[in-house]
């Protein structure tokens, strides 16, 4: 297992100069969307991190759209893309142009924000063949999931391991009125807070690509090294973009892959500049909440379910479509969405061309005269004796 993370400027390359990290991560200001650097600083960081022994690999992550794909292709076109070991792509465009016009540099698919189901990246793999060299995994998934991927798919897989937690982008400028200047480049942040939820406050930042919501929580995993170690994760992404960097805090992560040691994590915690979290890692639980939000009087109480009311036209009549076979003549419970109990006669029951019937099937539509307070939704049960 290794580290790799991003690098803006030359002192963070310094910094990580004596560690275990060789690959770093760059971003240029029109192909990323973090990215700060325009292309004469981007060659010079390139230059360095290759002078001194680093592993470069551009990010090419934007949202593309025929304008700026356009403009980014005329960008790769003019850097000396035999210098980065890989690029890493978003965009399933971006992999298509590189899989179809630079077949020989390496591909870092980034799927975090998609393609979460393992049959996809498999498909992905078998689509893009050896030139796709490695996943970039979404931080929704636990370890369960991670370790069936990990062991599954044959290219290595990365997840973020410290950093910020992208809860929300749009393309859309929702901070202010952008507009394009010579500053359009620069980066807008504020601080937004629920007014139901004040403990609570979520950096969101703007720059030319669009609108990012932050987790009010960065995320933290570096108390599971040893975990990931044995699923055979092969890269921690370490983010340190939104934070000052302290070397000391660099040299004890780097000590925790060789020798993990509770207490240096332990003190990583208690310094780090933000709250933390362990997100989904060690369960995805976001499906309770489901069935928290679900209508509890559209739920099905049990065997005398019959069937449910589709149509009420106020004194004229309901049609109900059947779940299951029943004779007429039966009082029916009706419970409405809102949860009141109606009782529904069966004894003048028809098909809807108004033809009687003693005899209802299930899967069929049946109109019976209009009782008060039953609507459409509303679910019927056969009342027990």
């Amino acid at each position: 297992m290794e580290f790799n993370t991003f690098i803006d400027n030359e002192k963070t390359l310094e910094l990580i100069c004596n560690t275990s990290i060789r690959e770093v991560i760059l971003e240029h200001k029109t192909l990323s969307r973090m990215g700060r650097l325009n292309t004469k600083n981007l060659l010079a960081l390139t230059d360095a991190a290759l002078e001194l022994g680093f592993s470069p690999v551009l990010q090419w992550d934007i949202l593309l759209t025929e304008n700026n794909f356009e403009i980014s292709i005329n960008i790769l076109n003019n850097l000396p893309l035999s210098k980065f070991a890989a690029i890493r792509v978003q965009d399933i465009g971006a992999a298509e142009w590189m899989r179809n016009e630079r077949s020989k540099i390496p591909i870092h698919f980034i799927v975090e924000t998609g393609n979460h189901n393992l049959e996809g990246l498999l498909r992905w793999h078998e689509y893009f063949g050896q030139q796709l060299q490695r996943f970039a995994l979404s931080n929704e998934l636990p370890i369960s999931s991670l370790n069936n991927y990990c062991h599954t798919l044959s290219v290595p897989c990365e997840i973020l391991s410290a950093g910020r937690i992208l809860l929300f982008y749009t393309p859309r400028k929702l901070l202010s009125n952008y507009k394009k200047s010579k500053n359009s480049l620069d980066f807008i942040e504020k601080i937004l807070v629920p007014s139901d939820q004040q403990q609570r406050k979520f950096r969101t930042l703007e720059n030319q690509h669009g609108t990012f919501m932050f987790h009010n929580k960065d995320l933290f995993l570096l108390d599971f090294i040893p975990e990931l170690q044995n699923i055979d994760m092969k890269v921690m992404r370490l983010d340190f973009r939104h934070m000052e960097i302290k070397p000391e805090w660099i040299k004890k992560i780097d000590r925790l892959l060789e020798s993990f040691d509770k207490q240096i994590v332990k003190s990583l915690k208690s310094k780090w500049p933000s709250k933390i979290t362990r997100g989904f890692f060690c369960a995805n639980r976001s499906d309770l909440a489901i069935d928290r939000i679900k209508n509890p009087h559209r739920k099905d109480h049990g065997e005398n379910l019959v069937g449910c009311v589709v149509e009420a036209v106020k004194e004229k009549h309901l049609i109900i479509l059947t779940r299951k076979s029943f004779h007429s003549g039966k009082s029916l419970l009706g419970i409405t969405p809102e949860g009141r109990e109606c009782i529904i006669s069966t004894d003048s029951i028809q098909t809807t061309d108004g033809q009687p019937v003693s005899e209802l099937e299930s899967g069929s539509l049946y109109q019976v005269p209009h009782f008060k307070y039953v609507t459409p939704e509303t679910l019927l049960y056969v009342c027990s004796d």
